[in-house]
């Protein structure tokens, strides 16, 4: 089975102040971190880093990549950088893992988990239950209460056939729908997308404040 996995880390951090991929944790770069959970995966045949344009070149001097890692140049949104991976994978791909790459907490066991539950349904998304209480909100007041059992924070990765993620994203961009979440476009097409229990430590670095944790 031909597995691929696309790492997502075009973004420009303007929430965060700068590029956060490139923020050390330790000895490594957060992109180099999150990049060794999945190179420690044998069942993955190839990686894919989507990097902003102007950072490929320096980044490539920097650092030696492993044999399986092809960088290539991210989009205007994360969609479109996705869609930059999906179209740089071989045809004959069978499933493709899609992660953030400022979210390296990310466990083996996770990432095995999200391939076989895609193996076994087509699509499949990490995802925590909520801790809190959550409200619905229209114009300053409390719209509903939703049953707190019934809803999950999505995380990545979120893996997929190719076939099926490949006729999502073309679908998406005829539509002109963009989504900052990959199993969304999924769902547009009526498939269902299996959930896999993710871990609470698998947080996706978005603010200075996250480093601490």
């Amino acid at each position: 089975m031909n597995i691929s996995a696309i790492i997502v880390a075009a973004g420009s951090g303007k929430r965060f102040g700068s590029k956060k991929q490139y923020e050390y944790l330790g000895k490594k770069k957060i992109f180099e971190i999150t990049l060794s959970k999945f190179l420690s995966v044998p069942n993955i045949n190839n990686i894919i880093l989507v990097l902003p344009k102007n950072d490929i070149e320096i980044i490539q001097k920097k650092i030696k990549f492993d044999s399986c890692i092809k960088i290539i140049a991210g989009g205007k949104t994360r969609q479109h950088s996705v869609y930059n991976g999906l179209l740089s994978l071989a045809e004959n791909t069978d499933i493709v893992i899609i992660h953030d790459g400022v979210r390296p907490f990310v466990s083996k066991e996770i990432i095995l988990k999200s391939i076989s539950e895609t193996e076994k349904y087509g699509a499949a998304v990490v995802a925590v239950p909520v801790k809190d209480t959550v409200k619905i909100e229209r114009k300053g007041f409390i719209l509903k209460t939703p049953e707190r059992k019934n809803i999950f924070l999505a995380q990545t990765p979120q893996t997929f056939k190719y076939s099926v993620i490949m006729q999502a994203y073309k679908k998406a961009f005829k539509k002109n729908f963009l989504s900052t979440d990959d199993s969304a476009l999924v769902e547009k097409l009526g498939k269902k997308v299996k959930v896999v229990l993710g871990d609470y430590k698998n947080i996706k670095i978005t603010t200075r404040d996250d480093l601490s944790v």
